[in-house]
């Protein structure tokens, strides 16, 4: 197997400062997915983290020591959108399992594992790895089985190319400038013709497609308040009843997904301890929703809890 180092030489990024295990595991939560954390020596623990988000793309770079991560039912809530993770090993080991299968990653060897799932990741010593997480819809609503917990070879071909371009991306995301966005997505376009191919041996269909666009498009106006679906089919050259059938497979609506999508951003920031000094105001403007009582009232309504209680409890969670 040809090391990474050959392929990619110094591409992958490096994480942040070193810190210790209670806020590592917290980073993890916010940058990737909520897990219950287990370490056998939790204060000679030691980690870095480095999160980017463009695009609806989240670029996770992870170096750490020995320890073990899980999802469970504790841990995994319906309200929450669904990801998709796909994690490149760079040093050290990594055992993923989920839905029966379990994957062995070393150095040069990626798997996916989904957020909606019940999964153990067993990390071993000198873990090194680049994680880019993206919503599982981007795969159409026609997504293909048996793809998590497998370890496939980032062999020559598709699949060398394509993490050669994230892991290019990830390492300039802050100089790509306006057009950004646009590159991250055309990339990913290429992570799901992968996956469907090589992976499940499927292409996506032209209505797959474009409702991966359009979620894209959702996701990138956002912090519009004007945002509505004849905006969005417009924007896209079809019908509000078109747009609408495009979303009945997913069992959600065109109106939900856009309020989903802004509740999700919502709650990573009030739970966000860097951006406790920010009004609930703001942060429910900076996402769209017009004024913070009809914020206040679709938040309690869809999560049980008024923003600021959310905001008190995220800060009071002790690591896990």
């Amino acid at each position: 197997m040809t090391s990474l180092t050959d392929q990619f030489g110094d591409l992958a990024v490096c994480g942040g400062p070193r810190v210790a295990f209670g806020s590592w595991t917290d980073a993890v939560r916010r940058s990737v997915l909520r897990f219950r954390f287990d370490c056998d020596s939790p204060r000679a623990f030691g980690g870095t983290i480095r999160n980017r988000s463009l695009g609806g793309v989240n670029f996770v770079d992870l170096e750490s020591g020995k320890h073990a991560a899980y999802r469970d039912s504790a841990t995994i809530s319906e309200a929450e959108p669904g990801f998709y993770v796909m994690t490149l090993q760079l040093s050290g080991e990594l055992r993923l399992a989920q839905q029966d299968r379990v994957a062995v990653l070393k150095p040069g060897l990626f798997a996916l594992y989904d957020s909606a799932e019940p999964a153990a990741l067993t990390v071993g010593d000198g873990y090194r790895s680049t994680c880019v997480r993206f919503p599982k819809a981007w795969l159409g609503p026609c997504r293909p089985a048996g793809i998590t917990a497998r370890a496939f070879e980032c062999e020559p071909g598709m699949r060398a190319a394509v993490w050669g371009m994230l892991l290019s991306l990830n390492r300039n995301l802050e100089t790509l400038g306006p057009a950004g966005p646009a590159a991250v997505r055309h990339v990913m376009d290429l992570v799901v013709t992968m996956v469907r191919t090589e992976l499940a041996g499927r292409a996506p269909e032209r209505h797959e497609v474009l409702l991966a666009e359009i979620q894209e498009y959702v996701e990138q106006h956002l912090a519009d308040p004007a945002l509505d679906p004849r905006r969005i089919a417009a924007a896209h050259f079809v019908s509000p009843r078109q747009l609408h059938v495009l979303f009945e497979p997913t069992g959600t609506t065109v109106g939900a997904w856009i309020r989903e999508r802004r509740l999700d951003h919502c709650r990573r920031d009030l739970a966000d301890p860097l951006l406790a000094d920010v009004p609930v105001a703001a942060v429910a403007a900076r996402w769209g929703f017009r004024g913070a009582s009809h914020f206040g009232q679709v938040f309690k309504r869809e999560t049980g809890r008024t923003p600021a209680e959310f905001r008190r409890a995220a800060r009071a969670r002790p690591p896990r």
